[in-house]
């Protein structure tokens, strides 16, 4: 069987298309890897370092939709410096400093206000001990629920709200 021009040329052609798309699928996969390894990058940055979990929490309060290693980067070049963005590729806009400012105040806020309900909380008596208190109130000993009143009334007077923690 001797090959003639026509079918060596549909054979290189074939074997052209097959080196090609070998090619591309190859070129793909290394920037899929690159793109993983950074998103893999920015997740153990936001998951060990506070103030990068922060800047990373106000960037999706101001742009819900983008995600860290995929549409921003963010660098933290030393300890002693704040976390930046390194890397803005969304097509969205990228948060002016002073909208990033702002947002970080508000979850500084949301942190105070979590921080003073956890403090209420521990100090306040269990429901265990107040649904106790209200039972006995209830069966005429208010002697329990007067106790467990001034417990509630000591914890929100050494833990006053105030208009920061609204």
């Amino acid at each position: 069987m001797t090959l003639n021009n026509d079918s060596f040329l549909i054979l290189a052609f074939i074997l052209l298309a097959v080196c090609f798309w070998v090619f591309v699928l190859w070129k793909n996969s290394r920037i899929m890897h690159h793109q993983i390894q950074q998103v893999a990058g920015q997740h153990s940055l936001i998951r060990h370092d506070d103030r990068a979990r922060t800047l990373c929490r106000a960037l999706h309060l101001l742009q819900p939709s983008v995600t860290a290693g995929v549409d921003y980067v963010i660098k933290h070049d030393a300890p002693g410096k704040a976390p930046y963005i390194a890397e803005w590729t969304s097509s969205t806009p990228q948060p002016t400093p002073e909208a990033l400012k702002a947002a970080l105040e508000k979850l500084s806020d949301i942190n105070l206000e979590s921080e003073y309900a956890a403090m209420r909380r521990e100090e306040y008596p269990s429901v265990g001990e107040q649904l106790d208190a209200a039972y006995q109130a209830r069966q005429g000993n208010e002697a329990k629920q007067l106790e467990v009143d001034e417990k509630i009334r000591r914890v929100k007077e050494k833990y006053p709200k105030t208009d920061e923690c609204l």
